[in-house]
């Protein structure tokens, strides 16, 4: 019989949730290990650039540009074929990759972001039902949700840690007109797919004198209630700004890490 005195828990599924530029894709930097991470943000690569980080990049390609009406049948023809085979091309490399045993290799695998990930995954479903570019119905984000929360659950069960970006968007509640900050993901998956990280974090950076800082929230508030972690003892707002003339391991996200392992 297992028990819970016995668990190591250095394996940790983060999401990070915030605007642009405000850290997200840096931090992943600050990880100790061997890293690999999926990229679906075109500008991704240059917060990783000159890192010894492997990669492999998925962009949108073939997408149908042409204006749609949401009237049924109504809008510009686009010349050529524009099928989206991106998220098929991807599922070839990741079922490819696990195969292979690849990921054996790493001890922290990204995903970079959730929220174009997602737009990756809705064109390959408007691909299939013959409506490439057209507005989604009702009926496309099913499969799309499903396809991303069975993502989701296979990367977990990698037993590595997992770093997934994502963004935040504002909502209302029809019923208490409150406002919350919630992940920018399709329907239920802003509450299921949270539910699987163990550490989901907001970050946030703002002008000093001295440059840019950044930092992390790491507990709820009555806005973002989407906030947890699993390491003890943080304050409800960690400093992760990074000096970049000096080993960025020992800085950020990645100090908090060690810190909570007593690694030094």
């Amino acid at each position: 019989m297992a028990n819970a005195k016995d668990i190591t828990g250095e394996n940790h599924a983060f999401l990070m949730l915030g605007d642009t530029g405000s850290g997200k894709t840096t931090q992943f930097l600050t990880l100790p290990g061997k890293k690999f991470v999926y990229l679906f943000d075109p500008n991704a690569s240059l917060s990783l650039r000159g890192y010894d980080v492997e990669y492999e990049a998925f962009l949108p390609e073939n997408l149908n540009l042409s204006a749609k009406s949401l009237a049924k049948g109504k809008g510009d023809v686009s010349p050529g074929n524009n099928v989206s085979d991106v998220y098929r091309q991807w599922e070839e490399d990741f079922q490819s990759r696990l195969s292979d045993g690849f990921f054996n290799d790493f001890d922290v695998i990204g995903m970079d972001s959730a929220t174009t990930f997602l737009d990756l995954i809705m064109d390959r479903i408007l691909s299939i039902n013959g409506r490439p570019g057209a507005w989604p119905n009702q009926d496309d984000y099913g499969p799309q949700m499903i396809a991303f929360t069975n993502v989701c659950r296979a990367l977990l069960g990698l037993g590595k840690t997992i770093y997934m970006t994502g963004h935040l968007e504002m909502k209302q509640d029809n019923l208490t007109q409150r406002v919350f900050r919630k992940p920018m993901m399709t329907g239920r998956l802003s509450t299921k797919i949270p539910l699987l990280f163990s550490d989901i974090f907001v970050t946030e950076c703002e002008s000093t004198p001295d440059g840019m800082a950044y930092r992390i929230q790491t507990v709820p508030d009555r806005m973002t209630t989407t906030v947890r972690t699993s390491f003890k003892g943080l304050s409800p707002y960690e400093d992760v700004t990074l000096d970049f003339s000096k080993p960025l391991e020992n800085q950020g996200l990645g100090r908090i890490w060690k810190d909570s392992y007593g690694v030094s």
